[in-house]
């Protein structure tokens, strides 16, 4: 009897010690799990590709004794990296400040997308081939303004300007065209079809220099405040699991910031590695000391773009506060 008790007692003493082997092997793994960002093209998304290159992410998740490595994917037009969000296929994802409020109040009770931090506020100019044209009112209705999409950040930023000028924010909706950035860009400077066109940096700058074009606002000035244009998302899941990397990222964004207002030669440098641009080295740079303001992970303009589609029906529901689309620590910030 003893006997068979002293084996009974040492298989216990045997299963539990697997029990403290095995669990910090599976917690383990997990932390080695490589997280996966997605982000598209364009300088909204460097403070990622300067996060990367840099090793800020790997130093803010060696600060937490986070052993993994993070992976930045290049994927083409908000849509694929939505799926890819929802599919569980990447970690974060990179959105619009509208796309963001739209896939947070679809899944809300589901995967719980949410901002996680806000890259870059970049303003938006309102550029003209007619000379004749000075004012929003001197558009006629044969004219078309080029826009990346009528329910993104330029479409909806047109019909914030023009229930201000008209009363009406369906003032414009039958003159928009949607275009790429570099296609609209193509298309005001051949003087063809279309007569105005959303731009953002670094399309902006191209036009700029160019006798045929003239400006008549930012949308910062004439809305009278700065909207977060690019930003990371994740999911309520990913924050459930693995907490403490997200908040490495998020610190890792922070001071990939500073280092591109404080370095703009040097960031310039890694934007020109990272992609193909029509401007040079000198002029991201320049590009890049002008806008200084803009980055920070502290969202800009949520409520007024949430009010706005709530208002015009592209969200169902209204906004109680813009901390309820984000994640914590940006949502203990001072966002507006």
């Amino acid at each position: 009897m003893q006997q068979k008790l002293r084996r009974r007692a040492a298989i216990a003493a045997i299963a539990a010690l697997s029990v403290f082997t095995v669990s910090p092997t599976v917690s383990s793994a997990a932390e080695e799990k490589p997280i996966s960002i997605a982000i598209q093209y364009g300088y909204a998304y460097l403070p990622v590709v300067v996060a990367d290159q840099k090793g800020f992410f790997s130093k803010q998740l060696a600060a937490k004794r986070i052993t993994t490595a993070v992976q930045i994917k290049k994927i083409s037009g908000a849509p694929a990296i939505n799926d890819a969000l929802i599919s569980g296929t990447i970690d974060i994802g990179a959105y619009g400040l509208p796309g963001m409020l739209i896939a947070a109040e679809k899944t809300k009770t589901s995967i719980k997308i949410r901002g996680l931090a806000a890259l870059v506020a970049g303003d938006n100019g309102f550029y003209t081939n007619k000379a004749d044209v000075k004012d929003l009112k001197d558009l006629g209705s044969s004219d078309r303004i080029a826009v990346t999409s009528t329910t993104g950040q330029q479409g909806l930023l047109v019909r914030m300007a023009a229930k201000k000028a008209f009363g009406d924010a369906r003032h414009f909706d039958t003159m928009m065209v949607q275009l790429p950035h570099p296609d609209a860009t193509s298309g005001l400077l051949a003087g063809g079809t279309i007569s105005a066109y959303v731009a953002p940096h670094p399309y902006s700058d191209v036009l700029d220099g160019n006798p045929k074009i003239h400006k008549l606002f930012n949308f910062s000035d004439y809305l009278g405040q700065q909207v977060t244009s690019g930003l990371l998302a994740t999911t309520g899941k990913f924050i459930d699991d693995r907490k403490d990397a997200a908040l490495a990222v998020v610190a890792a964004i922070d001071e990939a910031d500073a280092f591109i207002r404080d370095n703009p030669k040097e960031a310039a440098a890694i934007f020109l590695a990272s992609e193909k641009s029509s401007l040079n080295a000198a002029q991201i740079e320049k590009m890049l000391e002008g806008v200084k303001g803009e980055w920070g992970i502290q969202p800009k303009g949520v409520m007024s773009f949430a009010d706005f589609m709530s208002e015009t029906g592209l969200l169902k529901s209204k906004l109680s506060k813009w901390q309820d689309v984000f994640f914590e620590p940006v949502s203990t910030g001072q966002g507006t």
